[in-house]
């Protein structure tokens, strides 16, 4: 059997593993939950994407065999079938070429910023289809998530029934139905990232990295997916289902744009003394403070206008070739 073949089958099994183990809520089932999709993604970077092929179906036979279908569907959908996907789409490659059409005997790979735009409009989509799983119209949506809440640990903490009252219940809930689609497509693009980009620091300090290593302070989403963000930002706030299926989408896209603002400043910040601690702020205001995101993430859709990157000090620029992210 092909080599590809036995690494497909055997990461198929761990993520699969981690997965279950995360399903059948464990000890540390988030953490395992998070890291379900690396060995997927270090298959498919390390040696393909057959690999990930076939990784993507034994992890979902297994699940289906161990923890039924609908629990196999829910694997193929939100890990399995984007990842396979993701990583197919980081190993595309074509022969570079001058601007005069003369081929250059370099490849060009798949921009950065187009992957990191497909997997936002992956995790829009699956927090729409999230939204209607839960209900077809608003008002089964917004029951369904009372339904979970009040079945939640929430009770457990509060069993004389004095703090999550009925009404508190009602209330948190409203919140949390407008919030989920957005929460959920930003936590899913997060951990698909993440897992993306620790695969690639592995398999490369193997030796087995397919591609060259990306410059991610090059990250740049195509001019298209602002006018998709624009879109879904505006439909976000029609009344109704349509607004909840489009809030997911926005926040996807605004996610990859802070992202983007990301690697604008860490472009510009290079030279600036301090540079360490302006970065760590940054961070921290992200995770701390939301409005910090916001201010992130209009540098990053300024960019194209601006150009900041290009603005800054030759020392500073990252390098322009972004067909080799």
């Amino acid at each position: 059997m092909p080599i590809p073949f036995i690494i497909g089958a055997g990461s198929g099994l761990i993520s699969a593993a981690l997965f279950a183990s995360a399903a059948a809520a464990t000890a540390l089932a988030g953490v395992l939950f998070y890291l379900a999709p690396l060995p997927l993604c270090l298959a498919g970077l390390g040696w393909g994407g057959r690999a990930a092929l076939v990784s993507a179906l034994t992890g979902t036979v297994v699940i289906a065999a161990s923890l039924g279908p609908a629990t196999a569907a829910i694997f193929a959908l939100s890990v399995a079938a984007p990842i396979a996907l993701l990583t197919h789409l980081t190993l595309l490659s074509r022969p570079a070429a001058t601007p005069q059409g003369k081929a250059t005997g370099a490849l060009e790979w798949y921009p950065a910023g187009r992957l990191v735009g497909w997997a936002a409009l992956m995790a829009g989509l699956l927090a729409a289809m999230l939204v209607l799983i839960l209900g077809y119209d608003q008002e089964s949506y917004r029951e369904s998530i009372r339904e979970i809440l009040n079945h939640s640990a929430l009770k457990e903490l509060d069993r004389d029934g004095t703090l999550f009252t009925d009404e508190t219940i009602a209330s948190l809930s409203g919140m949390l139905a407008r919030a989920l689609p957005a929460a959920f497509a930003i936590i899913w693009l997060t951990i698909s990232l993440f897992n993306l980009w620790m695969a690639g620091l592995i398999v490369e300090a193997s030796g087995r990295a397919l591609r060259p290593w990306p410059d991610i302070h090059a990250l740049e989403l195509p001019n298209a997916f602002l006018l998709v963000f624009a879109g879904a930002l505006a439909a976000s706030f029609l009344p109704g289902l349509p607004g909840l299926l489009a809030t997911g989408l926005a926040g996807a896209l605004l996610f990859a744009y802070v992202l983007q603002g990301l690697a604008v400043i860490h472009v510009y910040s290079r030279g600036v003394p301090l540079r360490s601690l302006l970065l760590a702020t940054v961070y921290l205001g992200i995770l701390l403070l939301g409005w910090v995101a916001i201010i992130v993430a209009i540098v990053g859709l300024a960019e194209p206008l601006l150009g900041l990157r290009q603005r800054a000090g030759p020392g500073r620029q990252p390098p322009k070739s972004d067909g080799t992210v």
